[in-house]
């Protein structure tokens, strides 16, 4: 308990990235612990990597977003609690994330169009 708590207080967000590839080893660390908190929360989270068109909107430029290359689609079934499990579930991952050396920062709308992730019609982007 005492780790995820320290973790916690180091965590802050960040829009400004560094224009470098995510080594193997982390990307398969946070792919493994992704999948394991997708069958707990039920949802659909998916880590995308190397693609930098997510985050080449206006709105991404307003929000003063730099080489956003890898980032986190909160997808899950509709339902009433989805946002509740996709912020639980979510900050867990980006928990991990910051343990492993990355840093991050939950957006909303400021995001433009990709099509690398999928979001089926019976899932929600959160």
């Amino acid at each position: 308990m005492e780790e995820i708590v320290e973790l916690m207080k180091s965590r802050h967000s960040v829009r400004q990235y560094h224009d470098k590839k995510i080594s193997e080893d982390v990307r398969e660390t946070l792919n493994m612990y992704a999948a394991e908190l997708n069958e707990k929360g039920g949802l659909h989270m998916q880590i995308i990597y190397d693609e930098p068109e997510c985050f080449n909107s206006r709105m991404a430029h307003y929000g003063k977003f730099e080489n956003c290359n890898n980032y986190i689609a909160m997808v899950g079934k509709k339902a009433y609690d989805l946002d509740e499990r996709c912020d639980f579930y979510g900050e867990l991952l980006v928990l991990k994330a910051q343990e492993l050396g990355l840093n991050t920062c939950w957006t909303a709308l400021t995001h433009g169009k990709s099509k690398a992730f999928q979001v089926k019609s019976n899932l929600q982007l959160m």
